[in-house]
């Protein structure tokens, strides 16, 4: 169990730093090209992703206590 959960913390580190990264170099501007706009929103469904993955486990393994 400590073993997934801190898998679970990893993967969602990682995938907000990478849409910390995405942020912070994306420049300000009226308009966007696919690529960039696909870039940040495959950064963001990271992050939904892995916070969803957490609270499943949370849970599933908080409800034992």
């Amino acid at each position: 169990m400590r073993v997934e959960l801190q898998n679970i913390f990893l993967d969602l580190l990682t995938s907000a730093q990478k849409l910390s990264y995405e942020l912070a170099t994306l420049d300000l501007k009226d308009s966007y090209t696919r690529e960039e706009l696909r870039d940040l929103f495959t950064a963001a469904k990271e992050v939904v992703a892995n916070v969803k993955r957490m609270h499943r486990f949370l849970e599933r393994h908080g409800r034992r206590r």
